[in-house]
Parts: C-alpha cells; structure tokens; sequence
C-alpha cells in the first residue's frame, strides 16, 4: 500500500515537472520574441526619426 501510494506520488511528480519545464520553454520563446519586437521597434523609431530630419530639412529649403 505505502509503496502504491510513493509509485502515485513520483508519477504526479514527475508529470508536474514535465509541465514545468514546457512552460519555462515557452516563457523563455517569449521572452525571445519580446526583445525581437523591441529591436523592430527601435529600429523603426530611428527610420522615423531620419524621415522627419529630412521633412524638416526639405521645409527649411
């Protein structure tokens, strides 16, 4: 009985840390695909800060 109840236990355990280590997988993909929008968006903030540069340049001539 006592070792039924340890063979149940260890399955839970094991099937909790299988399901903790595809979160910490998926966590770790999204922080991946975070700093990959943020770069984008940096990028895309500089194009933007040259294009109105030369709006600006182009008004002033």
């Amino acid at each position: 009985m006592v070792e039924e109840i340890e063979n149940i236990i260890l399955e839970h355990l094991k099937r909790f840390q299988v399901g903790q280590d595809r979160i910490e997988r998926e966590l770790k993909e999204g922080k991946s695909r975070v700093t990959t929008l943020e770069a984008t968006a940096s990028t895309i903030m500089q194009y933007l800060a040259q294009m109105s540069g030369s709006i600006a340049e182009q008004h002033v001539r």
